[in-house]
């Protein structure tokens, strides 16, 4: 219905259908939930990828078991190199149609690594170092 609507009046993106349909007062609130909601996952994203890269107290990150716990081993310099060299270059786009390449990447990236935390929980499960997994919620009581 979105879609056909957005076809019959030539709207081009989201907050011209919404500033056709509703006005632009509610142009203006949908684009300003649509920031919040993006900016909301890359800090997620930001988060995940700080604590899987750097080290921790419980765990060796990726880059101390590559390369040894050194100085690009710091969670706030990882993410802000990442944000600098990554994501800051995207900003810079004029069209949302030049981010399609980095989208199908994105997907891409987390198809592989569904398909890698797959293939290392398996083989875990194999050598017996992990627990099948229950099926169903444990609804025994302690005593």
């Amino acid at each position: 219905m979105l879609i056909r609507f957005a076809v019959s009046c030539k709207a081009r993106s989201y907050g011209e259908v919404v500033q056709i349909a509703i006005g632009r007062t509610a142009r203006v609130l949908s684009e300003i939930c649509i920031i919040v909601n993006n900016a909301g996952v890359l800090i997620v994203y930001l988060i995940i990828m700080g604590d899987v890269m750097s080290s921790s107290v419980r765990h060796i990150g990726v880059f101390d078991k590559w390369l040894g716990h050194v100085f690009w081993d710091h969670r706030k310099l990882l993410v802000l190199v990442v944000m600098v060299v990554f994501l800051a270059p995207l900003c810079v786009l004029d069209r949302i149609d030049s981010l399609s390449m980095t989208s199908v990447a994105s997907v891409a990236l987390a198809v592989v690594f569904v398909v890698v935390c797959f293939a290392v929980a398996f083989i875990k499960l194999i050598e017996g170092k992990i627990e099948a997994p229950r099926m169903s919620p444990d609804f025994t009581f302690p005593d």
